[in-house]
């Protein structure tokens, strides 16, 4: 019997993970424009043809001609009428804007969080998905987009966290109403040990999360050369852009829990996290440089050496209302919370356990994992070693038990 009521809950879970959509995020730092070559928006143009975004945020935005040439003359082309913009707000030093889709998503609202140098801006969109059936709700995406403060040293460090802590402020008087939640930017943080970056992982009630979990220091380190975004030249331009070569990870987009798991009919398709145009093999070099990078196109290679001193990152989610919950986070009265990323099963718990007793089960009951944890109110097992499928991680004290359904991919 208690296999049979975990094969229905199978068929009625499998049942509702085909995906109705797919969306493109991209974020790009354009390098001052148009302030340094107005013409530029031509050069942007083969980029954005290749990763087709449906949410596009920038940074480093001028003026508000700038935001109407990327609109017209590098989205909106060859045919392609769909995009429109959000509007332009000339705040303090250089501004951001955001693109989208708009034969699937609808911009609702927009504000500007004022910091100590730059704002942070708010986008707020939703799903087109008309009409919706019973029981469906409005799917809504919450797009914020930084540039915060650069280079090196303590001061930079304490600033650029003050920056992010005014945001992680503002996200917890709303984090009743937030779902979705894409903080992209360029971020000018050099590894996890800077303050900023444990504050937007950790800080406050809206947890944040790297797509592809991939925690250390990036600075100048070649084992992280397949993720960094600065800088694509390794030769000074007109444009005065940074010309040190690939050797940096400035460029992110970090993620809700609920985007990685589905939970709000937003998921992350694993291993679409890419910074375009690195292939890995040009770190402390130009992306032109040999070997040659075949990543991309040798025209779009081309034009992200030339349109920034940063490459863009992308990555896809599946949308709507038949979206699979991937990984469901279940809390019980105990506080119990389990979540599934990068093939890791993360526990927590509000109060320390003396005994923690894990089993992992597959569909048809069989036991895969087992292990202990004493005094402990978090651990982390690694699954990687498991063929992809529906599993059930369970947790026992001595006095509660909780079971989390998880589903690994790739």
């Amino acid at each position: 019997m208690k296999y049979f009521l975990i094969i229905v809950s199978f068929v009625a879970f499998s049942f509702s993970g085909f995906s109705q959509d797919t969306l493109n995020v991209m974020f790009y730092n354009v390098l001052n424009y148009p302030q340094v070559n107005p013409t530029k928006a031509d050069t942007l143009k083969p980029i954005v043809k290749l990763i087709k975004p449906d949410i596009f945020m920038i940074t480093e935005l001028t003026a508000l001609s700038g935001a109407n040439l990327i609109l017209t003359d590098a989205l909106n082309v060859d045919g392609v009428t769909h995009y429109q913009r959000a509007t332009y707000f000339n705040g303090p030093d250089t501004d951001n804007m955001l693109y989208y889709n708009s034969n699937k998503l609808t911009l609702k609202s927009q504000f500007e969080i004022a910091t100590v140098l730059r704002n942070i801006s708010e986008y707020v969109l939703y799903y087109n998905a008309q009409p919706l059936s019973p029981g469906d709700d409005t799917i809504f995406i919450y797009c914020y987009v930084a540039h915060l403060k650069a280079s090196q040293g303590i001061s930079n460090e304490q600033q650029r966290n003050q920056e992010v802590v005014t945001f992680k402020n503002y996200l917890d008087a709303k984090a009743v109403s937030l779902e979705n939640v894409f903080f992209a930017g360029d971020m000018n943080i050099y590894g996890d040990f800077e303050p900023a970056h444990n504050t937007i992982l950790n800080g406050g009630l809206v947890k944040l999360f790297d797509p592809i979990n991939s925690p250390g220091l990036w600075h100048a380190n070649s084992s992280f050369s397949a993720i960094h975004t600065q800088s694509p030249r390794d030769v000074l331009l007109p444009d005065g852009g940074s010309n040190g070569g690939l050797d940096d990870r400035f460029d992110w987009i970090f993620t809700s829990q609920d985007a990685l798991n589905g939970a709000n009919k937003v998921k992350y398709i694993p291993s679409t996290y890419k910074a375009i145009g690195n292939d890995g093999l040009h770190f402390n070099k130009s992306i032109t440089d040999a070997p040659i990078n075949i990543s991309v196109t040798p025209n779009v290679l081309s034009a992200l050496f030339y349109m920034s001193d940063h490459l863009p990152v992308a990555m896809k989610v599946e949308i709507g209302n038949n979206v699979t919950v991937g990984i469901k986070q279940q809390v019980s009265i105990s506080s119990w919370k389990g979540f599934f990323s990068n093939n890791q099963f993360n526990f927590q718990s509000k109060n320390p356990e003396s005994l923690l007793n894990v089993t992992v089960f597959d569909l048809v009951g069989r036991m895969v994992y087992i292990n202990k944890f004493n005094s402990t109110n978090s651990f982390i097992v690694n699954l990687s070693s498991l063929t992809n499928g529906l599993y059930f991680v369970s947790v026992a004290s001595e006095n509660k038990q909780e079971t989390f359904k998880i589903i690994k991919e790739k």
